[in-house]
């Protein structure tokens, strides 16, 4: 490595004094130490900014920052702001870095001079890990520099579907911080509409436009902690809904044509799924279902315009129809059998139950 530039990691923390240790330990054990290490305690209740500050007491590159409690958005942003590295990277405060993470990606974007470099992650839970190397279940390239005007005209379309070219997390990732410096500058960044889920997938939506070049390496970077909404009733789901009036306003902002398709198909599965965990979890009747289907499709503004995308088509899904032809009857139905063949198979309740007791052996 011809020189050390500083690596700003930037870790918002919110009641993990569980967790927060081994996100620390991980930090410490880096091999490439040229960091500062900036925590910002967002209000918490517990004793994790104590350890924070224990932590800052013996070593000096780390930096605690406190504030009232806003949400992890804002305090990316606090992060952000107080940043001096030439690049950034995000931990969450219950996740981890393997021992080399920061310094292979400094070798590589030094290397191949590009503006963000991504690497693979882990997946864990308890003491159980699944690796996630393997860059075949990717159709981003690893190992090749992906430049402008290819980078935006295919890839851009990550950001409207189910992430099929790369993860849309701000972790495991890298970046030139003079870039997010352009974004912060031209666009609202760190967005207040969207605080509990979707914010990693809206800030780099708004990042990706300003690269001019991205590299994908195969080395796992990243230990995540699997678990939370992904086995039982996810309340923040809604924002997702919400977040398509945002992503629907970037595709005509860039013309985007390709991304329009991939939107609306991915906004009815969320509007769906939502509904069928409502059912599923007995968090609403059929009248609250109902009224929740009435309520969504009256007020987003993505309606009309989706509504004129699927008139041009001479096929569609059953449950497409259902939905453009405000039949909250099948509807219903439709979401019910839904959440029953998903949230009641046999493959998810093993799972959330595995989750459940790895996480308290944790």
């Amino acid at each position: 490595m011809k020189t050390q530039p500083l690596v700003s990691i930037l870790i918002p923390l919110y009641n993990q004094e569980r967790y927060f240790k081994a996100c620390m330990r991980s930090v410490e054990a880096q091999t490439y130490k040229n960091l500062e290490i900036i925590v910002v305690n967002d209000g918490s209740t517990d004793r994790s900014p104590q350890m924070a500050k224990d932590w800052a007491a013996r070593d000096s590159r780390v930096k605690v920052l406190d504030k009232q409690n806003e949400g992890v958005t804002f305090a990316r942003r606090d992060a952000y702001l107080a940043a001096k590295g030439e690049f950034v990277t995000f931990l969450d405060s219950d996740d981890m870095l393997l021992p080399r993470s920061i310094g292979i990606m400094v070798e590589t974007i030094q290397a191949v001079n590009v503006d963000l470099v991504m690497g693979m992650h882990d997946k864990f839970v308890g003491h159980f890990t699944t690796n996630r190397k393997a860059c075949r279940h990717s159709q981003f390239p690893c190992g090749k520099v992906v430049s402008q005007p290819e980078l935006f005209d295919i890839y851009y379309e990550n950001f409207f579907c189910s992430s099929r070219f790369f993860p849309v997390s701000m972790w495991a990732k890298l970046y030139r911080k003079s870039v997010i410096d352009k974004a912060y500058q031209e666009t609202e960044l760190f967005s207040s509409d969207i605080n509990l889920m979707g914010e990693d997938l809206l800030f780099n939506m708004k990042v990706f436009p300003f690269l001019n070049s991205m590299y994908r390496i195969e080395e796992s970077v990243y230990r995540y902690r699997y678990g939370g909404g992904t086995t039982g009733f996810n309340k923040n789901m809604p924002q997702i809904l919400v977040l398509s009036d945002t992503r629907l306003e970037l595709l005509d902002q860039y013309n985007y044509t390709r991304g329009y398709g991939p939107l609306f198909a991915e906004y009815v599965a969320f509007v769906y799924n939502h509904a069928a965990q409502l059912i599923y979890f007995n968090q609403a009747d059929k009248k609250g279902v109902i009224e929740y289907f009435k309520q969504e499709l009256a007020s987003r503004k993505l309606i009309p315009r989706l509504e004129d995308y699927y008139a041009q088509k001479n096929e569609m899904a059953s449950h497409v129809r259902l939905l453009l032809d405000h039949n909250y009857e099948d509807m219903y139905d439709y979401a019910r059998s839904l959440g029953t063949a998903t949230y009641g198979s046999t493959k998810f309740k093993i799972i959330a139950y595995l989750v459940k007791v790895c996480s308290l052996l944790s």
